[in-house]
């Protein structure tokens, strides 16, 4: 049985038809962006679909996928890592677009797909996050968004900063993050699984720690 949306979240989400679970999870969703999480089991094919365009995908896992548009090979065996993004753009359905995980594990990601055609903040708030103790990784940055990796040891807090609001925090190890700050409710030792997801507001004189046991990797994604 076919899953039921929003239905304005309708267009902008992924079926991939050739899976036992071809619409995946919606995981947050609001005007201005969708989160799909979608599994790929080892060795399938996604089938032929289309992809609306401003969509950022976060591999969850790791492994290695293949494409092709119809009868021909579009790219072989691509490794990717876990916390790995990529930006795609609009292929209709037309183009016989299709990928599947040529690997031998089951592979997670999970496309944050942006509902507005334009930018939403008109130039303002559109920088790099700053952590004061710990450095981000940059992973990916176009004219929509910025992508950034975020790892934080056992122990290990970012130091107060303030955040412009409009971002999305995506989980790729999981662990226990502590939220504490001026005008805060502290959220004290949340527990986040792999492949989980929140939408941060705008926020001051705050900062996140790692108050668990294993490090902690995240991607940072701030819509511009």
């Amino acid at each position: 049985m076919k899953k039921e949306f929003a239905k304005e979240d309708v267009p902008f989400l992924l079926t991939y038809p050739n899976l036992d679970d071809p619409d995946g999870v919606v995981l947050l969703s609001n005007r201005y962006a969708v989160l799909q999480r979608l599994m790929v089991p080892a060795g399938e094919w996604e089938g032929v679909h289309s992809h609306p365009g401003n969509q950022l995908y976060v591999q969850i896992t790791s492994g290695e996928w293949s494409g092709r548009l119809g009868d021909e090979i579009e790219y072989w065996k691509e490794p990717e890592e876990a916390g790995s993004v990529g930006w795609v753009e609009k292929i209709p359905l037309s183009k016989q677009h299709d990928s599947g995980n040529t690997g031998n594990s089951d592979m997670e990601l999970i496309y944050v797909t942006l509902k507005e055609p334009e930018p939403i903040n008109s130039g303002s708030g559109c920088e790099p996050q700053v952590y004061p103790t710990i450095t981000l990784e940059p992973l990916f940055e176009n004219h929509r968004l910025i992508a950034q990796r975020i790892e934080l040891k056992p122990g290990q807090w970012s130091g107060m900063h303030s955040r412009p609001g409009n971002q999305i925090l995506i989980h790729i190890s999981g662990g226990i993050l502590e939220e504490r700050g001026q005008g805060l409710d502290s959220k004290r030792g949340c527990t986040y699984t792999p492949g989980s997801a929140e939408w941060l507001d705008v926020a001051a004189d705050h900062e996140i720690g790692n108050v668990g046991e294993a490090s902690m990797n995240m991607v940072l994604v701030t819509l511009k």
